[in-house]
């Protein structure tokens, strides 16, 4: 039987790095939500970083990318959906990312701008799993797919201050997976196909 081929358009395609980090009272300390577009038919390629510190010694609150057309249309994406977490408002600012792929030990960013630097660290890595959401589970108007690594430990320094705090279960995800998800994690190769009538989210049998 040959493969089958989704019906709907493609819509997006990325890597979503996600680190939301909690000091020992509980209130958060770092937030990193990172897009690595590799394709989008509204939003372009290009990598845009929303990050949040709200560490006393080390505050941010910022739009950084390599592409600032990417990040303008990103950011009006995220307005439309209710995005709280960083301020949306003011310019993107341009900056250079490396990225330091999925090992053993871990995975991360060095994110540099201006006068700042921020090191992003995802560490002992779970094993992936693929997740499968077809329209209406995570999305009423997508199917998405994506490979997920969670990390049981996770680090960030501004400007090579080490920001306090951890990652930590988040519930958020349990009426989505039926399980949480750690706090630092990594959606790779997700993708997002507009669904068709009638045609089940993995393009098979199977939902």
């Amino acid at each position: 039987m040959p493969a089958a081929i989704h019906p709907g358009a493609v819509l997006h395609g990325w890597d979503h790095f996600v680190i939301t980090l909690r000091d020992d009272t509980g209130r958060r300390s770092a937030f990193l939500s990172l897009y690595a577009i590799t394709y989008s038919a509204t939003l372009g390629a290009g990598q845009v970083a929303f990050l949040r510190v709200d560490d006393p010694a080390a505050s941010l609150n910022v739009v950084v990318t390599d592409a600032p057309e990417v990040a303008a249309r990103m950011k009006e994406r995220l307005a439309r959906m209710g995005h709280t977490e960083v301020d949306l408002r003011g310019p993107s600012v341009e900056a250079l990312f490396t990225r330091h792929h999925v090992g053993p030990s871990g995975f991360g960013f060095a994110i540099s701008w201006q006068a700042h630097t921020v090191e992003a660290r995802w560490i002992e890595p779970s094993a992936p799993f693929w997740m499968m959401a077809p329209a209406p589970d995570l999305r009423a108007d997508e199917d998405i797919w994506a490979l997920f690594v969670e990390a049981h430990r996770a680090s960030m320094t501004v400007d090579g201050r080490p920001v306090v705090g951890e990652p930590f279960p988040d519930d958020v995800w349990v009426s989505k997976l039926g399980r949480p998800l750690s706090s630092a994690h990594v959606a790779l190769s997700e993708v997002r196909v507009r669904p068709v009538s009638g045609e089940s989210g993995d393009g098979a049998a199977e939902e």
